[in-house]
């Protein structure tokens, strides 16, 4: 991955994160899968290889967003 695929997995990983732990006052259930269904499709694209490159390197960050 280049530099910038993995700035951007990382910003995506962060962005879906915080939507999905949202409180349903900050913005609806509705509105947040709206923007994570189409980004759980195109990820569902990847390939096996990528899938797995991408949870390699998003791991630690996902790890830090929930603790």
């Amino acid at each position: 991955m280049t530099p910038l695929e993995r700035i951007l997995a990382k910003d995506l990983t962060e962005v879906v994160i915080r939507l999905d732990l949202s409180d349903d006052d900050a913005i609806t259930p509705k509105a947040t899968m709206q923007v994570i269904e189409p980004v759980a499709a195109l990820l569902q694209e990847l390939s096996e290889q990528d899938r797995q490159a991408l949870a390699d390197l998003i791991a630690p960050e996902t790890l830090g967003l929930l603790a």
